[in-house]
């Protein structure tokens, strides 16, 4: 995918999970939870972002994401925010839900990211 192609998705609150070349994960299992990387969460109205600063934010991150079992990942939160807020970060992809879950809550994550089933899972506190 290219980072228009990326840009694109988000402006249409789409979400993605890619590798750091930008190749869409290819895992067919587990789930993404966020919150890898220390201060690698980007988070803004889906109004206010510019492709140059989506462009600059998705360069930082590729940086960051140097393990097999990571991904960049973007999502649009509409159910809190209607407006839509984006988030954009690292993502450690891990095999088990549980594990995956209580990883969530000690990250104070919103959601983890099922592959399987291609769906968001909301993280209850």
């Amino acid at each position: 995918m290219t980072i228009k192609s990326l840009y694109h998705l988000v402006q249409e609150s789409e979400g993605f999970s890619v590798n750091a070349d930008l190749l869409t994960y290819a895992g067919k299992d587990g789930y993404a939870v966020g919150g890898s990387v220390l201060h690698g969460v980007f988070s803004l109205l889906n109004d206010d972002l510019s492709f140059r600063t989506f462009n600059k934010e998705m360069n930082r991150l590729q940086s960051l994401c140097t393990e097999p079992t990571q991904v960049i990942g973007a999502w649009v939160d509409v159910v809190e925010f209607p407006q839509g807020v984006v988030y954009l970060e690292i993502s450690d992809v891990v095999k088990s839900k549980k594990v995956a879950l209580e990883l969530a809550r000690a990250r104070g994550e919103k959601a983890i990211y099922d592959f399987e089933n291609a769906e968001s899972i909301y993280v209850k506190f």
